[in-house]
């Protein structure tokens, strides 16, 4: 599993904003300590959480920027249903494989790597 923050266009890391990928690939975007998108990569499917995934302005930028689409391209996507609105932040997955790592990136900002 690795850690990494999401870059700013100054190419700065952004405080709050990170990329979570696992061994298989599969990858998920939080902000904050609220997981906002995952992504499958077995399957390439893209599943957003209802409830964050378009919380504020700054999380939109950088769930665009993860997804590599415009946020125009982001709500039309959700709203074609490609993108499946979804309940990230309860899932057993973040309870207990994820919740650890939220809580050290989350609060410390830091580049982790468990390879």
């Amino acid at each position: 599993m690795y850690v990494s923050n999401m870059i700013s266009n100054h190419g700065n890391k952004v405080k709050d904003q990170f990329v979570i990928t696992l061994t298989n690939s599969d990858a998920y975007f939080q902000s904050y300590e609220s997981i906002i998108a995952r992504r499958i990569n077995a399957t390439d499917t893209i599943e957003l959480d209802a409830t964050f995934w378009d919380y504020s302005r700054t999380t939109s930028k950088y769930l665009a920027r993860f997804l590599g689409v415009t946020n125009k391209e982001l709500k039309d996507k959700v709203k074609s249903g490609e993108y499946a609105l979804v309940d990230l932040n309860s899932t057993p997955l973040k309870d207990t494989c994820l919740k650890p790592l939220i809580n050290m990136a989350g609060k410390a900002g830091n580049l982790i790597s468990t390879y």
